[in-house]
């Protein structure tokens, strides 16, 4: 009897202990949310970068025909350290998997679908939340089509009501095809979509996307910058069509004209680099930005 009285105590302490952690739990895992949160800021202000990017221990791998479409089109993939190739392989299935792909005219196949996918993960690369959720479905026309939200002709658009990126696949193709003639349909309208979203968000991998970008526009307030970025011919008329545009035209010269844009503008190129945290550490040696 004195025996079974002593486990019952035992019990009934082991059960207060473990209620007592479950009711503090949640206020430890608060206090380590907010602890990192405020070191992440802190870091941020201070080396313009996110503490960390790569966040997930294991990684989805793609096929080899994914893998072979990524070498052969994407010169960004191929000067990709081994290690950061396994994190473009993830991002790339990942968002393949939760991307709806649709068309009225074409036959969407594989090569398609790497393709779109590798253009987003290669602007968000340097963002741990790379993940859009403005972006659920991808529309594809043959060519230019015709816009029944604006009533007019185009090669692509980001509509966030319907949570889609609608492409021209000739257009999108071309902008991949021709790597140096600063136009980039896929990466125009993935960077009108990063923009919309970092405008909504107040997480700290935006923090940076937005500072930066305040900082472009003030800096765009000296006319004479303004004039020498017209006058240069490196930047197209189009950029001064609005905020938005502005900031696609720039990231399309980012990665289609990068030492163009450094040579000439360097502060312009830094401040782009520190917007999407551009980092040339994730490429082999000699690699970066040819």
């Amino acid at each position: 009897m004195e025996e079974q009285t002593i486990a019952e105590n035992y019990e009934l302490v082991y059960a207060d202990y473990v209620g007592m952690v479950l009711c503090v739990l949640p206020l430890i895992l608060m206090v380590v949310f907010f602890g990192f949160y405020l070191i992440e800021i802190i870091y941020q202000r201070k080396y313009k970068k996110p503490l960390f990017v790569f966040a997930q221990l294991f990684t989805k791998k793609v096929s080899l025909h994914h893998q072979s479409i990524l070498v052969e089109h994407f010169s960004f993939y191929r000067r990709l350290k081994p290690k950061y190739k396994r994190f473009f392989d993830h991002r790339v299935r990942r968002f393949i998997e939760k991307t709806q792909f649709e068309s009225l005219s074409l036959l969407i196949d594989e090569e398609m679908k790497v393709l779109i996918a590798a253009t987003h993960v290669k602007l968000t690369f340097g963002l741990r939340d790379y993940m859009n959720p403005l972006i659920k479905t991808i529309y594809i026309h043959p060519d230019i089509y015709f816009s029944e939200e604006t009533q007019q002709y185009h090669k692509g658009e980001f509509n966030p009501k319907l949570k889609a990126i609608v492409l021209s696949w000739k257009h999108f193709y071309e902008g991949i095809a021709i790597a140096n003639d600063k136009l980039n349909l896929g990466l125009h309208e993935f960077t009108h979509a990063l923009h919309i979203k970092s405008m909504q968000n107040d997480k700290t991998s935006h923090v940076l996307f937005k500072e930066e970008l305040e900082s472009m526009y003030r800096a765009m307030e000296n006319t004479e910058l303004k004039a020498k970025l017209l006058d240069s011919g490196i930047i197209r008329d189009y950029a001064f069509t609005d905020q938005y545009e502005f900031v696609a035209v720039l990231l399309e010269h980012f990665f289609e004209s990068p030492e163009e844009l450094k040579t000439y503008f360097p502060g312009v190129y830094t401040k782009l680099k520190q917007m999407i945290n551009f980092n040339e550490n994730y490429f082999k040696p000699n690699s970066v930005m040819k």
